[in-house]
């Protein structure tokens, strides 16, 4: 299982959005590796994982049992909220069917955090904080987390009511692109969450994600510098890398799990 980290004293949790990819075969993964053994063989390498699933389907409990059972608890995870909740038109019973169904990761306290990673779309207004408030009510037994790709939310006035509120907002590393979010250090609610796109120059549009970019050693390094200022106002921080082609997210996280644990050393 992937080892505890610290940065600063901090907790510090390292993995990648997902797990389950053919193109990882050889680069990261065995070639001859099945699909269900991958999460066993990932569980191996991090101490935290992104399940992503659950933006596409309502969980099912027979689903998350397999990851409790095989993830044994040292392997922390984020769960990713379904699209119905994001669009703010759900019901009290499809809340229900979405917690009953991770229930067995939030029992046994494997579950760290929620994600709820919006599209370019979803800028700035009264509406869409409202609904971010309401989220982080109705998900209020985990830390959520919300990603903000559109621009139009990194103004001051908009930052420091989401530190009011103590909406967590997620940092994110993507390339300098018009309208999209700039990498901008930040924590909002106590904890810090990291999500590292890649900076490819292939990504030429807010709507694009070109994720076959590979962090450089110096690039990583000034990350962890900037995470480790995070971590003095953070009682966990979370990184999680995004730039997913070819195995690229997990050798760049396993490159700097390993930096993080020499530098606790």
């Amino acid at each position: 299982m992937g080892k505890m980290l610290y940065i600063q004293d901090t907790p510090l949790f390292v993995g990648t959005s997902g797990y389950k990819y053919d193109d990882w075969k050889g680069t990261f993964y065995n070639e001859r590796v099945t699909n269900y053994d991958m999460l066993n063989e990932y569980a191996r390498h991090f101490n935290f994982l992104e399940i992503t699933y659950t933006f596409y389907k309502m969980p099912i409990l027979k689903t998350t049992e397999s990851i409790a059972e095989r993830i044994k608890g040292k392997t922390k995870v984020s769960i990713r909220i379904n699209k119905i909740f994001m669009k703010g038109k759900y019901t009290k019973e499809d809340l229900t069917e979405f917690k009953n169904g991770i229930a067995p990761l939030l029992e046994q306290k494997i579950a760290v955090s929620y994600l709820c990673d919006f599209s370019t779309k979803f800028s700035a207004s009264k509406a869409n904080f409202e609904l971010m408030l309401k989220l982080k009510e109705d998900f209020a037994e985990l830390p959520i987390f919300f990603e903000l790709p559109n621009r139009t939310w990194y103004k001051e006035r908009y930052l420091e009511d989401m530190r009011s509120s103590f909406l967590g907002i997620v940092v994110v590393d993507m390339p300098p692109v018009k309208g999209l979010a700039p990498y901008y250090p930040i924590t909002t609610n106590s904890n810090t969450y990291v999500r590292l796109y890649g900076r490819s120059n292939l990504w030429l549009t807010p709507e694009d994600k070109v994720l076959n970019y590979s962090y450089k050693e110096d690039e990583l390094k000034q990350l962890y510098e900037d995470i480790k200022k995070l971590s003095i106002v953070s009682n966990n921080v979370f990184v999680s890398f995004c730039n997913l082609e070819n195995g690229r997210a997990a050798v760049n996280a396993l490159y700097f799990a390993d930096m993080a644990g020499k530098k606790d050393e």
